[in-house]
């Protein structure tokens, strides 16, 4: 009678150690990070917040994506565990006669960095420091001095959609050591 009360006492309390145990290891795992995102259906899908429209192309096949109003927001996942280089390649709706555009980039709310995005496509990086990023879940968000749309500024165009810049890929990188 004992060793059936045992055996019936050990397998009731087995599974749920097993799943405690399931539980600690999981929760200890060092989370994934974003690496990249390429403003595409594949990669970007579930990161893009309040503030973007739809995936597009360009006449070479290259997709990018509008951000539209003055503020754009982005999910991403980090481990916390040094700084990073938050690179993109980027390019302003301009008009004739549009001020500079400009770029504010907070992490987690903190502000970061102020750009002055130049007319064409090209390649930005900003220094973020350790201390504004978060383990797990964070948000970048991409502010802009202006956005309008393309009908009010253009001859002839018919978007009214209010645009403030294009993405074309984004990366979250750790820092390069300086060469000696």
């Amino acid at each position: 009678m004992r060793r059936v009360w045992f055996r019936a006492f050990s397998t009731a309390f087995a599974a749920p150690l097993v799943l405690f145990g399931l539980i600690l290891t999981g929760a200890c795992r060092t989370p994934e990070e974003t690496r990249s995102l390429n403003f595409d259906p594949e990669t970007t899908t579930g990161a893009l917040g309040a503030g973007w429209d739809g995936f597009e192309k360009t006449e070479l096949g290259d997709t990018f994506v509008w951000a539209h109003g003055r503020e754009a927001r982005v999910s991403i996942v980090s481990r916390a565990d040094g700084d990073r280089l938050v690179r993109f390649r980027c390019w302003p709706f301009v008009f004739p006669g549009a001020p500079p555009q400009t770029l504010t980039l907070f992490v987690n709310d903190q502000k970061t960095d102020v750009l002055t995005l130049g007319g064409e496509p090209r390649v930005y990086a900003i220094a973020v420091p350790r201390a504004l990023w978060k383990r797990g879940a964070n948000e970048l968000k991409f502010v802009f001095v202006y956005a309008e749309s393309p009908k009010d500024r253009v001859s002839g165009a018919t978007d009214e959609r209010t645009l403030s810049a294009a993405f074309d890929w984004l990366e979250i990188l750790r820092p390069q050591p300086a060469k000696k």
